[in-house]
């Protein structure tokens, strides 16, 4: 890749991070209205008397099929926004390698010219 192309490349990585963080905001909003609908389960449930109670309904209904699949997608969701952001920090990396070996190439030629004359 060119010089000339990093900054755009930083940017497009910059704009995929950016929709991964609204998908995990998305994916965190369900989550939370589960866990929601969870506690409210259990704070109307006349049949809960102690707290040893709640907890074990709230570890069941943790269990069901819905609460799982979606702190799975939002930890699937979390690991690729990671990615994104390793992806996006090596892009810098390269860009700012290639400006320093330029400086080092054009010093490296002005020094040769004051040898040279």
């Amino acid at each position: 890749m060119r010089l000339l192309d990093y900054p755009a490349a930083i940017a497009q990585k910059q704009r995929e991070l950016l929709r991964s963080e609204q998908h995990i905001r998305r994916l965190q909003d369900v989550l939370n209205r589960l866990v929601a609908e969870i506690d409210t389960s259990i704070a109307f449930d006349p049949e809960l008397r102690n707290d040893a109670q709640r907890k074990a309904k709230r570890i069941e209904f943790m269990k069901s099929p819905e609460y799982r699949k979606a702190l799975s997608n939002l930890q699937i969701a979390n690991d690729q926004r990671t990615e994104l952001e390793i992806d996006l920090n090596l892009l810098r990396n390269q860009f700012s390698v290639l400006k320093l070996e330029l400086r080092e190439s054009l010093a490296t030629r002005e020094l040769q010219m004051l040898d040279a004359a």
